[in-house]
């Protein structure tokens, strides 16, 4: 029994609410619960919002069932609530009616959810022997969609990476209050209602931005302040304030029919803070918070994880071995228990939802003792289902080359390339320089480490800003007093990222010039002050609620995904000339010439290749002008040049002698360079 305020509540029996939190639509849904006599109740009530998922909400009060049982002073009551759909849930306090008719309810509340699709078991996931890959037994579960083989370009894509909650919200369905998430449009730290079905609902935007890739943001039930979706409390279940499986799964078709893959991120490093360790007032070996009798946490899902001892407790202190941030709870992924059921539950999802791959949070905090076998049985079950080149891509953070190369045994399809990151962009803004010549050298090739990465660093996803880190456009806006003198900068760096040797991925609102950065945040609790990413997490939608400042630099004034914005419309280009140009991706960059005046000239060429491609930069802060720039014969003779094919204001002519050249500061132009046909 759990007494607070005036009220207990039986919490510990397994059929009953809170203790079990997920329900099945043809399942009751009981509550008990004891008032006490020292408050001479009536007779008892629940006191409930329901949200059904289809769009229906309502709120009440149940009348609940006097037992008749007085049990330490408090007289007792049970309540059943009314069904309702899969994938809704209710909101509810205890309450009831003194003897003079007053209602009074408990300032405590919990939330339950109802889902037909969603296991609570391991064991409900019926895993069979599927067949052979490569001589190797396949196991896992029989897909539930129709599978889609897997793109066979990934390195002409452009990838765009979506925090649900943020990105699109859906008009017509309100899942608001759905599940354990805050919800609170004016707090940058809870859930502002952005759902699955608004993503679905803006596929025609990303398609028409180019867009060939999405990386989702993961879609487990998260804890209460989990509105970004990395402190989960059940792995198998989409967060009802997100959408359903359904929806899911709608997500994925729809994203197909366009010709984009979907990216789905997932946690096998920790779920949310949920035990009390010994130090910090546990038992030895820790004891699951709720069953010492916090109401703010539940007990996570599948059943199977409510076990202490697979988890790490803070004794440990190593990058992989210990909680992460100090409180989110980290996996044994060393013990092979824990290892088969998060392989189990990756399977999961691909059997579910059709999708392309994943996007592996915090592989740097797991070992290689997990990533091994891991990457392996992933890689064979989607071979077995069609998609023989789905994606496996390890968000390592490590600042150097040397520490990524470290994780090459686990053979990731792909690593999100931080030591690029920070030295084309971070460490340029570092020295005092305008970032331009950090971004110039990546796209030269200049900045491929001597060391090889296990599928190649061309295949590794490079990006100038994501939800962890500052935008770009804030860099330049703080060194750069106009606004548009720093949409000149912002164009010249993403056509050296879309444009690059590696797999180019941006992130929601770099089209609409997004210009949040990190900050500082001092909880009046402790008074200490820490940083915090949520200024880099702006709403997609519009939401006035929401002052998302961090100086005058970081106030949205833009349209709702707007696609005549000038960054959208260069992306769209960029994008394009990126898919049709099969020489980024497997071109040699050869660097012409670099000029004090800021003149750089690129060719990216191949014999195979009758077309190369000739790249102008303007590196400096007046125009630059060339009579006549030679192009060595050993490259070829060439006849003319396509009109740019992109620009962000320059001009390209071949004449007599050479190349013709006009840019103004901070810009680049491309063409197409045509061979003369009557020349060897």
């Amino acid at each position: 029994m759990r007494y607070f305020e005036e009220y207990c509540e039986v919490h510990l029996e397994p059929n009953i609410a809170p203790f079990t939190w997920v329900f099945r639509s043809d399942e009751k849904i009981s509550i008990k619960f004891g008032i006490s006599l020292s408050k001479d109740p009536d007779y008892g009530q629940i006191a409930y919002e329901l949200n059904d998922g289809q769009g229906y909400c309502d709120s009440g009060r149940i009348t609940a069932h006097t037992e008749g049982i007085v049990e330490n002073g408090y007289l007792m009551f049970s309540a059943i609530l009314p069904p309702i759909s899969s994938g809704g849930g209710y909101r509810y306090s205890l309450a009831y009616v003194d003897m003079s008719g007053s209602e009074h309810t408990s300032v405590r509340s919990r939330f339950l959810l109802v889902c037909d699709t969603s296991p609570r078991s391991m064991a409900e996931i019926q895993s069979v022997f599927l067949g052979f890959v490569d001589n190797q037994p396949v196991y896992g579960p029989i897909p539930r969609v129709q599978m889609t083989s897997s793109p066979q370009n990934w390195d002409a894509r452009l990838f765009y990476s979506i925090i649900i909650d943020r990105f699109a919200r859906s008009p017509n369905s309100d899942r608001t209050n759905l599940g354990a998430v805050r919800y609170n449009p004016s707090d940058p730290y809870a859930s502002h209602g952005g759902t699955i079905r608004g993503v679905t609902e803006q596929i025609e935007y990303l398609k028409s931005l180019g867009i060939k890739a999405i990386i989702l943001s993961p879609v487990y039930v998260n804890a209460a302040d989990g509105y970004h979706g990395y402190h989960p409390i059940h792995l198998l279940m989409v967060d009802p304030r997100l959408g359903t499986l359904m929806c899911l799964r709608e997500l994925v078709a729809k994203a197909h029919e366009a010709d984009i893959a979907v990216i789905l991120d997932v946690v096998n490093n920790h779920i949310t803070d949920s035990i009390n360790w010994e130090q910090y007032g546990g038992p030895a070996g820790g004891e699951f918070k709720y069953l010492q009798g916090d109401d703010t946490t539940v007990m996570p899902f599948p059943v199977e994880v409510r076990n202490t001892s697979l988890f790490h407790g803070p004794e440990y202190t190593d990058m992989v071995n210990q909680r992460l941030f100090g409180f989110l709870e980290d996996w044994r992924t060393e013990t092979s228990y824990v290892r088969e059921l998060l392989i189990g539950h990756l399977k999961y999802w691909i059997a579910e939802t059709d999708i392309d791959g994943f996007r592996y949070d915090s592989a740097r905090h797991v070992g290689l003792d997990f990533w091994k076998p891991c990457v392996e049985e992933i890689s064979k079950y989607a071979s077995y289902l069609g998609k023989k080149q789905f994606l496996q891509i390890a968000e390592h953070a490590g600042s150097t080359h040397e520490e990524l190369i470290e994780y090459n045994d686990a053979k990731f399809s792909n690593i999100i390339d931080y030591p690029t990151y920070y030295t084309a962009v971070k460490y340029s803004l570092a020295d005092g320089s305008w970032l331009l010549g950090g971004l110039a050298d990546y796209f030269c090739g200049f900045l491929a480490p001597s060391h090889s990465y296990y599928a190649g660093w061309r295949n590794n996803i490079m990006f100038l800003e994501n939800q962890d880190t500052t935008r770009i456009f804030h860099e330049f806006l703080s060194r750069i007093p106009s606004q548009d003198d720093a949409r000149v900068h912002l164009h010249f760096a993403l056509a050296c990222l879309i444009l690059g040797p590696q797999i180019p991925s941006i992130y929601q609102g770099t089209e609409q010039e997004f210009s949040g950065a990190l900050g500082m945040h001092q909880p009046e609790d402790t008074g200490e002050w820490i940083g915090h990413d949520c200024y880099v997490r702006e709403d997609m939608f519009e939401n006035p609620a929401c002052a998302w400042q961090f100086g005058p630099i970081n106030r949205k004034s833009f349209k709702p995904h707007n696609r005549n914005h000038p960054t959208f419309i260069l992306i769209q280009q960029l994008a394009e000339i990126r898919l049709q140009n099969k020489l980024i991706q497997s071109g040699t960059r050869t660097l012409l010439c670099s000029r004090k005046n800021g003149l750089w000239c690129v060719l990216i060429h191949n014999m195979a290749v009758d077309q190369p491609l000739f790249i102008a930069m303007n590196l400096g802060p007046r125009p630059v002008f060339e009579q006549a720039l030679k192009i060595p014969n050993l490259y070829g003779e060439f006849s003319g040049v396509d009109l740019p094919i992109a620009t962000s204001g320059g001009a390209l002519h071949l004449v007599e002698g050479g190349m013709r050249i006009r840019l103004a500061p901070f810009t680049f132009v491309l063409g197409r360079l045509l061979r003369d046909d009557n020349k060897s």
